[in-house]
């Protein structure tokens, strides 16, 4: 099965070419751009680099949050996109969860991303069982009820280090390369999900917040 994977609700945008659950190749920018004005050139990169054929695609795949608001809408958009312009299936595989499937192993793993101000977006998982769901979160409240010795990762794991560290001693951290979440982590969990059926005409964000915009209106 070949799947399309695009990355773009936090830092990094990114496209990567997967078959059947393994991770071919990767275009990733990292260069403070904004993601509307990278992802599509390094969709075209990847197909040009590597002699690909847009029409060998089985499956699209991208992440849906949590992470930024307009990132996760331009990824899910370009994916639904494809899907539909090649009556093909696309899942949505949550940041979080990418995150902590690339760390791997059966120990607990906390996904944790950044969501400034001492807040988080934060998920706990043993191999692929949620043990806590995504969630928002404040951050030190969080680390305080996550199981003892696991395992952070994602941009958080630096962020709220000492707060970490301060609620448990034991956590250990995954590699720092490990932490930037890139279109290549959604293999494993995107080809699951494929195979499972669960693939579908369109991919839904995952908005565990109100936009800014919702929460000025509400007042």
């Amino acid at each position: 099965m070949n799947i399309l994977a695009l990355s773009t609700s936090l830092r990094a945008a990114s496209a990567a070419y997967i078959v059947d659950g393994i991770p071919q190749c990767q275009k990733l920018s990292d260069a403070g751009l904004t993601h509307s004005e990278t992802i599509m050139p390094l969709i075209d990169q990847l197909f040009e680099e590597n002699a690909l054929d847009f029409n060998s695609i089985d499956a699209f795949a991208c992440d849906v949050g949590p992470g930024s608001f307009t990132g996760v809408r331009i990824g899910v958009c370009i994916a639904n996109a494809f899907a539909f312009a090649q009556k093909k299936p696309v899942v949505g595989i949550s940041s979080l969860t990418a995150l902590a499937r690339h760390v791997g192993g059966q120990s607990p793993v906390c996904s944790i991303i950044d969501a400034r101000n001492g807040n988080c977006y934060a998920a706990v998982y043993a191999g692929a069982e949620a043990l806590i769901p995504p969630c928002p979160a404040v951050a030190r409240e969080f680390i305080s009820h996550a199981p003892k010795g696991a395992v952070y990762t994602g941009d958080g794991a630096e962020a709220f280090r000492d707060d970490i560290l301060s609620l448990d001693p034991s956590a250990r951290f995954a590699p720092e390369d490990s932490r930037l979440l890139s279109a290549s982590m959604l293999a494993a969990p995107a080809y699951e999900a494929l195979l499972r059926g669960e693939g579908a005409a369109e991919a839904l964000p995952m908005y565990l917040r109100p936009t800014q915009a919702e929460r000025m209106f509400r007042g």
